[in-house]
């Protein structure tokens, strides 16, 4: 991901900061819009930040843990597409507080794709092979199959964290002027970069199968 912003540093958790001053980032003020239990939240940063608990960063070699756990990446896609979620409720919750400042259809949308997400996760979710059995088998065919699910996974989360972004910006960005814009695509690039390669080696192991 060369050509755009690097996702934040892995191991930052993508929960909102609660604070009560006013926030900035590298874009200058921040947008913080209402939870459910009326605390703040900046949507684009959580959007970004959800990013770095399951894209590994340029560089950085895997753990002793990690090369012991060969669903860890699958785990950490779950994580991910958590962060977003809690993400696509502030959304959802701010569009039924203002409901004549929103599209319904966009919002019912929104949701769809939420639950579309879901559904798919815990789809793949259940073709996963244990840790336990995919190290212990002679077989490649086990490690196979959680690599598929894996990738398969972060494509599916990268795609919803791409709708987010798009929602956002039809929602909450108000001119091209605004400096949310330029984050707002830099990471939208990023995630679309994530989505090409995943489908790449999808297509690889279609082509093996």
């Amino acid at each position: 991901m060369s050509n755009v912003h690097p996702f934040p540093a892995g191991g930052k958790s993508a929960k909102h900061l609660r604070k009560k001053r006013k926030r900035l980032t590298a874009y200058g003020p921040a947008l913080l819009l209402q939870d459910i239990d009326s605390q703040p939240v900046d949507v684009l940063d959580a959007i970004i930040q959800a990013g770095s608990l399951y894209l590994a960063q340029d560089g950085q070699e895997p753990t002793a843990d990690e090369l012991a756990s060969p669903c860890a990446q699958f785990l950490r896609t779950i994580q991910g597409m958590n962060a977003l979620t809690e993400a696509a409720n502030v959304l959802i919750y701010e569009a039924q507080r203002y409901p004549e400042l929103t599209d319904q259809e966009k919002v019912n949308w929104l949701v769809q794709r939420a639950k579309s997400t879901h559904k798919v996760m815990r789809k793949l979710d259940e073709m996963l092979p244990t840790d336990e059995f995919i190290l212990s088998s002679n077989s490649y065919g086990p490690d196979f199959m959680a690599e598929y699910a894996t990738n398969a996974a972060m494509l599916v989360v990268s795609y919803f964290a791409e709708d987010l972004l798009v929602y956002y910006d039809e929602n909450f960005i108000q001119t091209k002027k605004d400096r949310r814009k330029t984050m707002m695509i830099d990471f939208r690039d990023a995630y679309r970069e994530v989505i090409q390669d995943c489908q790449i080696h999808i297509n690889a192991h279609d082509y093996l199968l």
